[in-house]
């Protein structure tokens, strides 16, 4: 037997957890793929329901971008319920899975930090009729509502002047006021813009580009 890839690996820690779950390699499509039954309990460890699952993640895994599909049709094709047409969930907003081609990410901990609770916030809403901790809305409107919550960068005009230092590189220095004008940059909005910095050119252009449209600039 050969030496095992570090997904192999990895995956044998997600068997403990997720017992229903298999992999196959897919050497056309150059990738592995996760499928299989993911049972939701509640926080007591009453059952509720089972998902039939798929998850495709490259060959350069660990720095790639997963993708979740559910094929058991348990959850309504609506856009409002973070699902496509074809099955492929919106697990998370895009700009925290991209990370994960530069950082990387453990299989076991995306299935358990990501797509266990995607899954059982679904069954809360059918239940319910919201989702457990809010929603990101779409489009432009999730991309701002990302930008207020996660990286504290409430206006759209200080989204605009952070992305176009950050794309052109004139950036401050850590102890020089912060791009906000407020305080040093090490205490403001540092480790807001060293997120932005993790994420892919492309991103951080369109990002930039609809800020603009939307500030009418």
């Amino acid at each position: 037997m050969g030496v095992k890839s570090k997904f192999e690996r990895d995956f044998e820690e997600t068997t403990h957890l997720f017992p229903k779950l298999k992999y196959r390699k897919d050497n056309e499509a150059n990738m592995w793929v996760v499928s299989g039954e993911l049972d939701i309990c509640d926080r007591v460890g009453d059952f509720w329901r089972t998902f039939i699952i798929a998850i495709d993640l490259p060959f350069s895994y660990p720095y790639c971008v997963p993708e979740v599909r559910e094929i058991s049709h348990n959850i309504k094709r609506e856009d409002n319920w973070h699902i496509s047409k074809n099955g492929k969930c919106c697990i998370d907003i895009d700009h925290k899975l991209l990370i994960y081609n530069k950082r990387g990410f453990n299989i076991t901990d995306f299935i358990t930090q990501k797509v266990y609770p995607y899954f059982a916030n679904q069954i809360f809403k059918d239940k319910s009729g919201n989702y457990a901790d809010g929603e990101y809305q779409h489009n432009l409107e999730g991309v701002r509502q990302f930008y207020r919550e996660e990286l504290k960068i409430k206006s759209e005009t200080l989204a605009v002047k952070i992305l176009q230092k950050l794309i052109s590189n004139k950036l401050p220095g850590r102890n020089d006021p912060c791009v906000c004008g407020n305080s040093k940059f090490k205490h403001c909005h540092l480790k807001s813009i060293q997120f932005l910095q993790s994420l892919p050119i492309e991103t951080l252009k369109a990002d930039l580009d609809s800020f603009s449209r939307f500030i009418g600039e």
